[in-house]
């Protein structure tokens, strides 16, 4: 059984080429200690339910599976970077070095406008920053490591190909990922974090999505940005506040990655 970490993107600067190689995003994320298992099943499933996505069955294809029986702690759609994950623990599964499955995924994410920096994120664990837009093999990035809970409240879907897919969106949202990632590399903290990722947020026009509950948060002396891409919330000490907007969550920064289990 493989186990795969969600991703949450603070900041992020895609970049779309024809080599899905050479594509993918620069910017700042983390894992946390919810996610999915993948194993290898005669039919594909996630959480009980026969269903897929194209990310999904690129994936179950290219490896040589027949199906995967997925279970996930956490909603697809909302931010989470859980097709990335379905993608990564599947291409696990198969008969392929580690390297050559995280690969794999990440061009089936970015051939299907899923994702774009989720599977290099979920392949090294951690909070990482990816200084180069491509796949896990070549990617450049630097590692941090902290001691951190943090709380989340899901108030809602965003489709991720209707903001990577639009050329003209994704040119703006790329400066200032670009832009947002450098000043968040001067100071590497987790005030800085926040910081950078509301900087960045706001920037781009994202913010309006969950600009209400990041003030509760505030109001309430913790700190809160948005989870790239979803109406999510990711938060220090705001657990309280969000209980306004959904029902919260913990979880902490995992540090280990994509894994067997």
């Amino acid at each position: 059984m493989i186990f795969a970490p969600a991703s949450i993107t603070c900041i992020f600067s895609p970049n779309v080429e024809s080599d899905p190689r050479r594509s993918g995003s620069v910017g700042v994320g983390f894992t946390i200690s919810k996610g999915l298992t993948a194993e290898k099943s005669s039919r594909t499933t996630i959480n009980g339910e026969e269903w897929g996505f194209p990310t999904l069955e690129h994936v179950i294809e290219k490896a040589g599976l027949k199906g995967v029986k997925i279970e996930s702690e956490l909603p697809f759609g909302c931010g989470f970077g859980m097709s990335g994950a379905a993608a990564l623990a599947t291409a696990n599964l198969g008969d392929m070095s580690y390297i050559d499955a995280a690969d794999l995924a990440h061009i089936a994410e970015v051939k299907n406008f899923t994702g774009l920096g989720d599977v290099v994120t979920q392949t090294f664990g951690g909070l990482v920053v990816r200084k180069n837009a491509a796949c896990p093999s070549m990617a450049r990035l630097e590692r941090f490591f902290w001691d951190v809970e943090f709380d989340f409240v899901v108030m809602g879907e965003v489709s991720t190909k209707d903001i990577i897919g639009d050329d003209v969106q994704r040119k703006r949202i790329a400066e200032a990922g670009r832009t947002w990632t450098k000043e968040f590399l001067k100071k590497p903290t987790l005030d800085n974090l926040f910081h950078c990722s509301n900087g960045f947020a706001k920037e781009t026009g994202l913010l309006e999505l969950v600009g209400d509950a990041i003030e509760a948060v505030e109001s309430a002396e913790g700190r809160a940005g948005m989870v790239m891409l979803g109406r999510t919330i990711f938060a220090v000490d705001g657990y309280d506040a969000l209980k306004e907007f959904g029902e919260p969550f913990k979880a902490r920064l995992d540090c280990c990655g994509v894994r067997r289990v």
